[in-house]
């Protein structure tokens, strides 16, 4: 009888071990998914944070072209576009808004980008009436 309680208290004790080992099979799981998900949040916040330093490089690029452009053409800094605040998210436009950015854009192109045909002597501007803010 003792071989048979013997095989019972293997038996018992297998049981156990395999239960315990089932339950920090289970611990590990769950601490292998926690990881898992925080890896792939840094990834992802990574993968932001790189798209937005290529849109800097893009727009700084864009501003280095133009002002060496204005530089080579002898415009100097007033011929420099000045770069457009970026709005993160766009909201209702005022209607005097548009008004003034193209104010700007024709202020940009057919004045300062041709060295100022509309600038009176006394520093007004044909065009507006009003003092010009583009001379340096």
């Amino acid at each position: 009888m003792t071989s048979i309680s013997t095989v019972h208290l293997a038996a018992r004790h297998d049981s156990v071990a395999a239960r315990e080992l089932a339950q920090e099979h289970g611990a590990l799981t769950r601490q292998m998914a926690s990881l898992q998900r925080r890896v792939s949040e840094q990834v992802r916040a990574q993968a932001q944070q790189l798209a937005a330093l290529e849109e800097e490089v893009v727009c700084l690029r864009g501003q280095l072209i133009v002002t060496r452009t204005c530089m080579l053409w002898g415009l100097g800094v007033a011929g420099v576009a000045r770069p457009m605040p970026r709005r993160p998210h766009a909201p209702v436009i005022a209607a005097q808004e548009p008004m003034a950015e193209a104010s700007s854009v024709i202020c940009q192109t057919g004045c300062v980008g041709h060295a100022h045909p509309w600038l009176e002597a006394d520093g007004q501007c044909r065009r507006t009436g009003v003092a010009c803010n583009q001379v340096t």
